[in-house]
């Protein structure tokens, strides 16, 4: 849906999202831009990133080869 399509129906857009758990992805000039997404998805979205930077970090930490700053460990994050 375009971005001026999901701005002229926004209320029935989240309506999707929250009573019938349907994502919507937002479009700019053709290019994906964005998504309402139900807030259950955001949740199990956010869970991962929690449980992957944990991951990293407890590997980081265990690595004998010293610290790693936290922008290294967002961009090898981000690369996975």
């Amino acid at each position: 849906m375009s971005s001026s399509e999901a701005r002229n129906h926004f209320a029935e857009v989240v309506g999707r999202a929250q009573h019938a758990g349907v994502s919507t992805v937002i479009t700019s000039y053709g290019r994906r831009v964005a998504a309402v997404v139900p807030a259950e998805v955001l949740d199990l979205l956010e869970e991962l990133e929690d449980r992957g930077l944990s991951r990293m970090a407890r590997e980081a930490k265990a690595d004998p080869g010293g610290t790693v700053d936290h922008a290294t460990l967002l961009a090898e994050f981000v690369r996975h």
